[in-house]
């Protein structure tokens, strides 16, 4: 009996792109995407907890390594900048830190927290904030970053973040790199609300009043423009990782006026 080899159509032709090849790769994408971010959410969720288990004694030695670091050439404050701190840690409900304060020389008006209880100040941050009740919300604003752990959970996320990404081979993917940047940014971005509010209640603890306390704020605020973009350089970074500076005022204000009354 002789054998026919059976003709195959068009449509068994599969080498050929096409559409079809495009939006599988978009699936591949997008479902990459969804995988990293419930990977993020489940890493950031036992990342927070096992932050919450660190005792302040442990924190305090694993970063007892910050002064010789990150604060070289860092300057102690000035009694009156110093009797503000020394005011505001005055206070039996904070963590069990043995709170440090220094001044870094540097022109861009900033501030940061570091974990184990150090908080430090720019010299161009005291240049543009002036009062003292101006100053002290800055610094309670740096007290809630250690209040909350914030810091040590940035720290725990991304390190558990970087290793996870890598055991699963994502570490190459530049856009999946860019979505748990994102990611991050949004948590930032909410920590320095609890921040604010943290710091908020506390200068109303000790003032009395919030009166003048946004200083830092309406500053920042006129070095930028009508759409939130900076209009200085070096406050630009400040915009990447904190919520828009009139939306953070508009906040603020509200809860003012619920505390003065």
């Amino acid at each position: 009996m002789k054998f026919v080899p059976r003709q195959l159509g068009d449509a068994a032709d599969n080498s050929k792109g096409g559409k079809e090849g495009w939006r599988s790769r978009l699936k591949g994408i997008l479902s990459a995407a969804i995988i990293l971010s419930i990977f993020y959410v489940i890493l950031g969720f036992i990342a927070d907890i096992s932050v919450n288990l660190v005792s302040e004694e442990s924190e305090s030695e694993w970063f007892a390594w910050v002064d010789d670091v990150v604060l070289v050439g860092a300057q102690e404050p000035s009694p009156e900048l110093q009797a503000i701190f020394d005011q505001l840690i005055a206070d039996s409900d904070l963590r069990p830190f043995e709170y440090r304060l220094f001044v870094l020389v540097d022109p861009m008006p900033n501030a940061f927290a570091l974990p184990g209880g150090t908080v430090t100040v720019t010299t161009g941050l005291l240049d543009l904030v002036e009062t003292e009740i101006g100053r002290a919300m800055v610094l309670s604003h740096e007290l809630g970053h250690l209040e909350h752990r914030h810091g040590l959970k940035r720290l725990g996320r991304s390190l558990l973040l970087a290793v996870g990404m890598s055991m699963v081979g994502l570490d190459s993917s530049a856009l999946l790199k860019q979505s748990s940047f994102l990611a991050e940014m949004k948590h930032s971005r909410s920590q320095e609300e609890e921040s604010d509010t943290f710091g908020l209640n506390l200068i109303y603890a000790k003032y009395g009043t919030t009166e003048g306390a946004f200083e830092f704020f309406e500053d920042i605020h006129l070095l930028e423009g009508e759409d939130g973009t900076s209009l200085v350089e070096g406050v630009q970074s400040w915009a990447h990782t904190h919520p828009l500076t009139e939306n953070r005022l508009t906040n603020l204000r509200r809860q003012a006026v619920e505390l003065e009354r």
